[in-house]
């Protein structure tokens, strides 16, 4: 039988044009992960952030995104030998399809293919709109590559991430996503507008939020225990307000912050990172 084959050219123009549009709508919307600049500069390796930090919550319908950032040593001691490791490979274990994600998000990297090459730093990033309330416990299967040398010997540079052979698999099993269900909200609600970032911050944390009428809001933050940091009590305006918020003397740990009128109260955890 004769093989066929079809060509953009014998493919009407509206076809053509909508495809390549699909394709660079595609392309663009692709999240695009970002490296934590306090861990890349620390002389930890491994990945960000840590099981104590942990993800960072979402909730139905609204965009999520979670950075991490991994970091692979140059090689490490096991005397009398020293191994050079080439690349970490970041699989789903055949038993947790897509890593166990809350449905509607997806693992993407640099590189791609998630193999996160020797003596660098590579990242990758989970992305999406969650669809499905609960508390989803993640897995990853980690794939350790690499070559052995006697210890007083250098492993070379750079590092050649397509060679090596596989050294060890290790399993992670305590990252945790919790998606919160759809929230009915006042039209007037602050959960409509309110944004604040970086998160993780380490010096300040900036608060952008709208209201329909003028009324003051009480800023608090807490550490894990409760115990009030900060407070502060904000002036509003009618619109959009921002104000920032001074944390450069705190020190790094989960804290959650409350912002509070006389309808609503909104609470949400946040990270300092020095």
């Amino acid at each position: 039988m004769k093989k066929t084959t079809t060509s953009f050219k014998k493919l009407p123009l509206n076809f053509v044009s909508v495809l390549l549009l699909f394709l660079v709508n595609t392309f663009m919307a692709q999240p695009t992960c970002t490296l934590d600049p306090v861990f890349v500069a620390s002389p930890n390796y491994g990945i960000w952030p840590d099981s104590a930090t942990n993800f960072v919550s979402g909730q139905v319908g609204v965009s999520y995104a979670q950075n991490i950032t991994v970091k692979v040593p140059l090689d490490t001691m096991q005397n009398p030998v020293k191994i050079c490791f080439t690349r970490f490979e970041l699989l789903a274990p055949p038993s947790y399809p897509n890593y166990n994600l809350p449905p509607g998000l997806i693992l993407t990297g640099t590189p791609s293919n998630l193999q996160f090459p020797g003596n660098a730093n590579s990242c990758a990033i989970i992305s999406g709109t969650p669809t499905t309330a609960g508390t989803y416990t993640l897995y990853f299967q980690v794939d350790v590559y690499g070559n052995t040398i006697l210890s007083f010997q250098t492993c070379p540079t750079p590092v050649n991430p397509n060679t090596g052979s596989k050294i060890s698999t290790q399993n992670i099993n305590y990252y945790i996503i919790n998606i919160a269900p759809v929230t009915d909200v006042k039209e007037n609600s602050l959960l409509n507008s309110i944004s604040v970032y970086p998160n993780p911050a380490s010096d300040k944390i900036h608060l952008t939020f709208t209201t329909k009428t003028l009324s003051a809001l009480d800023f608090t933050l807490t550490d894990i225990t409760g115990k009030i940091i900060i407070y502060n009590k904000l002036e509003t305006i009618v619109g959009e307000n921002k104000t920032s918020i001074d944390v450069s003397q705190l020190q790094s740990g989960i804290y959650f912050y409350t912002l509070s009128s006389q309808q609503e109260s909104i609470r949400q955890k946040i990270i300092i990172n020095k």
